[in-house]
C-alpha cells in the first residue's frame, strides 16, 4: 500500500511540474511570437515527443532509469506536459513492430477525431 501511494505521489508530482512548464511555455511562446499561431502548443507537443523518444531510446540501451524515476518522468511530468508524446510514441512503436494499419489508424482517429470532438464540444456547450 505505501509503495502505490509513493507511486501516487510521483506521478502527481511530475504531472503538475509538466504542466506549469507547459503553461510556461506558452507564455513565453505568446510573448516572443504573438497569438496568429499555437507555437507553445506545437513547441510543447515536439519537446514532449523529443524528450519521450530518448528516454524509450536510452531505456532501450539500459536500465538507466527504474519504475518510480520513469512514473516520474514519463507518466508524470511528460504527461502533465503534453500526452502528444505518449500518442506519438504509440504511434511509433506500432511502426516499428511492423503493424502499419493500427498505426496509421491511430494517427488518423487521433487527429481528425480529436479535432471534430472539439468542435462537437464547442457545439455541445452552446445548447442552450
Amino acid at each position: 500500500m505505501k509503495q502505490e501511494f509513493i507511486k501516487i505521489l510521483l506521478v502527481m508530482a511530475g504531472g503538475s511540474l509538466g504542466a506549469l512548464c507547459r503553461y510556461g511555455a506558452s507564455l513565453l511562446a505568446v510573448r516572443f511570437f504573438g497569438t496568429h499561431f499555437a507555437w507553445g502548443t506545437l513547441m510543447v507537443n515536439l519537446a514532449g515527443c523529443f524528450l519521450i523518444g530518448l528516454t524509450f531510446g536510452l531505456a532501450d540501451r539500459s536500465q538507466w532509469m527504474g519504475t518510480l524515476p520513469r512514473l516520474f518522468f514519463v507518466t508524470g511530468y511528460l504527461g502533465g506536459f503534453t500526452t502528444f508524446s505518449a500518442f506519438a510514441l504509440e504511434s511509433t512503436t506500432f511502426f516499428r513492430a511492423g503493424t502499419h494499419w493500427p498505426a496509421l489508424a491511430s494517427i488518423l482517429a487521433n487527429n481528425i477525431l480529436g479535432v471534430a470532438l472539439v468542435f462537437a464540444g464547442m457545439w455541445v456547450g452552446r445548447l442552450r
